[in-house]
C-alpha cells in the first residue's frame, strides 16, 4: 500500500510461552484515524509499543514512514529508532509527565534536548501548542496542580512538540472521569480535523463510531476484523467480535 504511513507485516511477539502478537498485519493511511479495539490482554498496547520502537518483536517487520524496524532490535540502528520516535509520537494512559517541570517545561523538554532547538524557539512553540490543546492559561502550572484531563492534554502537546506524523494513543482516557474524558476526546477530534494521523487503543466505542475512519479488532494476538465503524461495530462478522462488543456495550 504505497500511501500507508504505517505498515505492520506479520509481526509476532511472545513472552516466554505466551504469544502476545500472532502474525499481525495492518496498515494505517496518512490522515486516517484508526481505532484499535479488543479485549484486555489481546495485544493492543504491545502493538503500539512495537510500532513506536519501544518493544522488540520476534518476527515480521514494521515500517513507519521511510524507516523499517526489524525483529529483535538487532539491526535497528539508534538513528532508525530515533527517526521512528519522531514520526510516531506516543501518549500513555498514565501521562508520564516530569513532576518537577511545569506544563510548558514538559512540552519544551524534547525539542530542547533531543532536537537541540533554541530555548526561545521551543518556548514559543510550547506556548502555541498549549494554546492548541486549550491550556494556554496553565503553562506555569506543575502536574500536581492539574486535573487528569489537563495532564493528558499536556502530554498531547508534548508529543506534538516533536512534530510527529502520527500519534499513537494508548488508552489515554481510561483513567479519567467522564467529564475529563470528553475534554481529551474533543482535543483529539480537533487534531484529527487538522489532518494528523491517529492510531488509538481505546474502549470509547462512541468515539470510534463517530471519529474513526477504520476500526480494527485485536483479540488473542490477531486482528480478527477491520473496516469502517459502520460495518465492524454495527454488523460484526465474527463471533469473537460480537462477544467483545456485547460485553463493552452491555
Amino acid at each position: 500500500m504505497p500511501d500507508a504511513l504505517i505498515d505492520v507485516d506479520a509481526v509476532r511477539l511472545s513472552y516466554g510461552a505466551r504469544c502476545i502478537l500472532d502474525g499481525v498485519s495492518a496498515s494505517v493511511i496518512a490522515g486516517q484515524t484508526v481505532a484499535l479495539l479488543g479485549p484486555s490482554g489481546g495485544g493492543k498496547s504491545s502493538l503500539l509499543r512495537c510500532i513506536n520502537g519501544l518493544n522488540h518483536f520476534d518476527a515480521g517487520r514494521i515500517r513507519v514512514g521511510e524507516h523499517t524496524l526489524l525483529p529483535n532490535g538487532a539491526e535497528n540502528s539508534r538513528a532508525t529508532r530515533g527517526a521512528v520516535h519522531r514520526l510516531a509520537g506516543m501518549i500513555f494512559q498514565d501521562f508520564q509527565l516530569f513532576p518537577h517541570l511545569t506544563a510548558l517545561g514538559n512540552v519544551m523538554e524534547a525539542p530542547v534536548h533531543v532536537l537541540k532547538s533554541p530555548k526561545a524557539a521551543a518556548r514559543e512553540q510550547g506556548l502555541a501548542l498549549l494554546e492548541r490543546v486549550g491550556l494556554a492559561d496553565r503553562a506555569d502550572f506543575y502536574p500536581r496542580q492539574l486535573s487528569g484531563g489537563q495532564k493528558q492534554r499536556v502530554a498531547i502537546a508534548r508529543a506534538l512538540a516533536m512534530e510527529p506524523q502520527v500519534l499513537l494513543c494508548d488508552e489515554i482516557t481510561s483513567a479519567l472521569d467522564p467529564e475529563l474524558k470528553i475534554e481529551v476526546l474533543e482535543t483529539l477530534e480537533h487534531l484529527q480535523n487538522t489532518g494528523l494521523t491517529l492510531l488509538m487503543v481505546t474502549h470509547e466505542i462512541g468515539f470510534a463510531r463517530r471519529a474513526a475512519d477504520q476500526v480494527m479488532i485485536l483479540a488473542d494476538g490477531k486482528i480478527i476484523e477491520r473496516g469502517p465503524p459502520s460495518e465492524v461495530l454495527d454488523r460484526p462478522q465474527t463471533e469473537r467480535t460480537k462477544q467483545f462488543l456485547s460485553q463493552v456495550l452491555g
